[in-house]
């Protein structure tokens, strides 16, 4: 059976100008990837140049009760962009909401430790918030409706120092090993509320307390000039087991994908590694998607029941991306003689492709 070692977290991603590789349980103080050494040829340009190569992607998704939702922040330096994507499960109404981010030292913080990433626009208020000293994960919106779209305010929170929580920081070549990627993702369990406005649609929503599961993921990464990345995730339990999942597929994944990937599987707390997958839709990213590995480990479809598209054009960066929301079923393997199967579990995949 497949496995990968999970090693402790290094004190530095970067050590000596080269990017320390591998899977580490927990989290370094810092997420930074800055100083690697001539990470786009031999020629050994000043950081100042390397640097600006980089770009930070921050996602929230959670489930809980009849919602399920996504939002994504896009550090793109002189700029952010930040969209929440939510959905209702049980009637299919999708609601999205997006705002532009004027220029800011730095969207997505460092700091793994204690930090927080926004949006302050009144009427497109998000903030994602983590303190491992307070022993918090937090998420908080307020969205301005409109005709259509209702105003939506909503709460979250969780802890770090909780069973069912794991945090799993991974280093992976991009796809050569004098460039990196790097990514943490924290699995957590939540309570809150959320509240839906009047619309000439429907009634004000508001459920009372909720309770689910969150997947945070904070990615840094040596962007080429064109990029494109697909990934699956979702959280919930099955079967009283408490699981989350990462999946993804890229163009610049590393050569040595089975030594060096991102996915992972969460069951109560303990990660299981899991190996490079295949994803394919050939009928179109609307119809079913096909999950496999060549371990037996991953043996799953996606069938999508409601797309986001968004288009961003700025200048000479431009990105096409799908948020799309559906059901997994199949199954993924925990031991030799255990696997989790998935009957209609709720999550969601997401489809890239950037210039940058």
């Amino acid at each position: 059976m497949y496995s990968r070692e999970l090693l402790p977290p290094p004190e530095h991603l970067i050590h000596n100008g080269t990017p320390v590789f591998g899977t580490f349980e927990g989290h370094p103080e810092k997420l930074d990837i800055r100083g690697v050494r001539t990470p786009f040829g031999n020629i050994n340009l000043p950081h100042v140049f390397t640097d600006i190569r980089i770009r930070s992607i921050l996602s929230f998704s959670f489930e809980a009760g009849d919602y399920i939702g996504n939002i994504d922040f896009f550090d793109e330096k002189a700029f952010g962009f930040a969209e929440l994507v939510l959905w209702n499960k049980e009637t299919g109404r999708k609601f999205s909401y997006n705002t532009f981010m004027g220029p800011r030292r730095r969207f997505i913080p460092h700091s793994l430790e204690k930090g927080f990433c926004s949006s302050f626009k009144k009427k497109r208020y998000i903030r994602i918030s983590w303190n491992h000293a307070l022993n918090r994960i937090s998420l908080v919106f307020n969205m301005k409706g409109d005709s259509l779209r209702p105003d939506a305010r909503g709460a979250f929170s969780g802890r770090f120092m909780n069973e069912n929580t794991c945090e799993i920081t991974s280093v992976i070549p991009h796809p050569v090993k004098r460039r990196c990627s790097a990514t943490y993702t924290a699995v957590s369990d939540i309570k809150g509320s959320i509240f839906l406005g009047k619309t000439k649609f429907s009634d004000e929503v508001s459920p009372g307390e909720l309770s689910g599961t969150s997947i945070l993921r904070i990615n840094r990464s040596y962007y080429k000039f064109y990029n494109s990345r697909e990934s699956l995730a979702a959280c919930g339990e099955v079967n009283g087991k408490k699981i989350g999942f990462i999946l993804s597929q890229q163009a610049e994944d590393a050569v040595e994908t089975d030594t060096y990937n991102e996915n992972i599987l969460i069951v109560n707390g303990k990660c299981i590694p899991l190996p490079s997958v295949t994803i394919t839709h050939p009928m179109g990213i609307t119809e079913k998607w096909v999950i496999q590995d060549t371990e037996n480990m991953v043996d799953l479809t996606f069938t999508p029941k409601s797309d986001n598209f968004r288009e961003l054009s700025l200048f000479v960066m431009s990105s096409r991306i799908h948020t799309v929301y559906g059901v997994f079923e199949g199954s993924l393997r925990i031991s030799d003689d255990e696997c989790i199967g998935l009957d209609g579990f709720e999550g969601i995949a997401a489809n890239q492709l950037m210039r940058l």
